[in-house]
C-alpha cells in the first residue's frame, strides 16, 4: 500500500496545532459505548456513526485539515468497511447472546468503545507523523487508506508479539506503607495507567503497519 512520500509546509505548520483537547476523545468514545447500549434496532449504529464522524472532524479540523463528506464516511463507518455488513450481522448475533449471559454483555461495549478511540488515536498520529500528501482536503481514496491503516492497526495491538514502549514511573525514596496500602495502591495505579497501556499498543501497532506499508510501496 503506497504512502506518497510528498512533505508540503502547510502539513507541518498543521501538525502544530494538533493538541488534542484532554479528555474529549475520552468523552466520545464514552458516548460510543453509551450509544452501542441502547436497545433499540439500527439507532445505535446511526449514533455511533455520528460520534466517529465528529471524531474524525475534530482531529483533521486540528490539524488544519478538512474531510470530503465521503471521506468522513469512509471514517465514520463502525467495523472496517470491507466487512461492514458482516460485522454488524455478527455483532448482533453476539450482543443478543451476550446480553443473556448478564455481564460479558461489556465486551461488545468494549469492542465499539476500543473502535472508536482508536480512530481518534490514530487519525491524530497518522496527521501529526506520517501524512504527506498534498493539500488540505482529505479525499474519499486517502481515508480508506487511513482507515485501513488504523483498522490493521486495531486488530495487530492484540497481539503477543507486540512489543510496545513501556512507561517507568519513579518510585517513592522510602516506602513506609503497610501491606494492605501497598497492595491497594498498586490495583488502583495498574488500573489507572490503563488507558495508557491501551495508547501505547495502538501507537507501536500503528507504526509497525506505516513501516510495512512504506516497506511494500
Amino acid at each position: 500500500m503506497p504512502i506518497p512520500a510528498t512533505t508540503t509546509p502547510s502539513s507541518i505548520d498543521a501538525t502544530a496545532m494538533g493538541a488534542p483537547p484532554p479528555g474529549r476523545l475520552g468523552l466520545m468514545t464514552a458516548f460510543a459505548v453509551a450509544a452501542s447500549a441502547v436497545p433499540v434496532p439500527i439507532l445505535p449504529d446511526r449514533i455511533v456513526d455520528r460520534v466517529r464522524g465528529a471524531v474524525a472532524h475534530d482531529t483533521v479540523a486540528r490539524h488544519g485539515y478538512s474531510l470530503t463528506t465521503d471521506a468522513r464516511a469512509v471514517l465514520a463507518a463502525p467495523g472496517g468497511l470491507d466487512q461492514a455488513m458482516a460485522m454488524k450481522a455478527a455483532q448482533a448475533l453476539l450482543t443478543t447472546i451476550l446480553r443473556r449471559l448478564g455481564p460479558l454483555a461489556a465486551v461488545v461495549l468494549v469492542a465499539r468503545g476500543l473502535e472508536t478511540f482508536a480512530l481518534g488515536h490514530l487519525l491524530d498520529r497518522y496527521l501529526a507523523r506520517h501524512r504527506t500528501e498534498r493539500g488540505v482536503r482529505i479525499q474519499a481514496d486517502e481515508a480508506r487508506q487511513i482507515r485501513s491503516l488504523i483498522d490493521r492497526a486495531l486488530v495487530r495491538s492484540f497481539s503477543p508479539n507486540l512489543h510496545p514502549a513501556i512507561a517507568t514511573l519513579p518510585g517513592p525514596v522510602e516506602d513506609v506503607r503497610d501491606e494492605w496500602t501497598r497492595w491497594t495502591d498498586a490495583v488502583l495505579l495498574t488500573t489507572a495507567a490503563l488507558p495508557s497501556y491501551v495508547e501505547r499498543r495502538l501507537e507501536a501497532a500503528f507504526d509497525q503497519v506505516i513501516a510495512e506499508a512504506k516497506a511494500h510501496g
